[in-house]
């Protein structure tokens, strides 16, 4: 199992977001997370990728623990455990978070140059492969505002593609995408799925949903159902 979440409990001050929620992903699954406004669904995400800390239960990715609750405290991973986590997981953001000063090719480039994973050499190859494989081609030297809502898209996928993650996370991917635009975004995350990867997808659209999702999660008063 990709990922493992058991009776997670998120609070923000004396408001409950959600409570004792417990669910799996599977790799190769497309999994779409539902619900109103409000009711906590990219605070969720957010705590799977570890930009929030929760306040009881347990996430585990593959097989090491993110978090896991000890004698009623949360634990979260050593360095080294939290490391080798980070590399499995990809967030593609709503508002694609791209660095405006930096090129297509200089965001994709960022991260695994950063974590120094392996030479400049494979990393740059992967990148070209990534910019190919998600029709970018002829955009390496481009700035995020020299680009559509789609490119941007497709570069914030290419750049949480990077460092080979065995789970991808998607918030609100189709918000500012027209229907054709959309199609396409559906067309690569289904085919990243079929590399294997596991998929979550915070969502309101509902033709997405339809479209793409292999299991729904509605995430509603704080609890979830299936």
């Amino acid at each position: 199992m990709a990922l493992t979440v058991e009776n997670l409990s998120k609070n923000f001050g004396k408001t409950t977001v959600f409570k004792d929620i417990s669910f799996t992903v599977d790799r190769g699954e497309i999994v779409c997370i539902m619900g109103k406004s409000g009711e906590g669904k990219t605070t969720l995400l957010r705590c799977i990728n570890n930009l929030e800390t929760v306040d009881s239960g347990s996430i585990k990715i593959n097989n090491l623990y993110l978090c896991n609750e000890v004698n009623g405290k949360i634990q979260y991973a050593s360095k080294e455990n939290m490391k080798e986590i980070r590399q499995e997981m990809g967030l593609v953001f709503q508002n694609y978070n791209l660095f405006p000063h930096m090129t297509v090719m200089e965001n994709i480039l960022e991260a695994p140059l950063f974590l120094k994973k392996t030479n400049r050499k494979d990393i740059e190859k992967r990148a070209n492969y990534l910019i190919s494989e998600l029709e970018l081609k002829d955009k390496e030297n481009n700035y995020p505002y020299q680009l559509s809502g789609g490119q941007k898209q497709r570069v914030a996928i290419a750049r949480a593609c990077m460092l080979n993650p065995s789970i991808l996370c998607f918030d609100e991917p189709t918000s500012a995408l027209d229907e054709s635009t959309r199609s396409q975004i559906s067309k690569i995350i289904r085919n990243l799925a079929s590399q294997n990867i596991a998929i979550i997808i915070v969502t309101h659209d509902n033709a997405f949903v339809e479209e793409i999702s292999q299991r729904v999660i509605t995430l509603s008063n704080g609890s979830i159902s299936e």
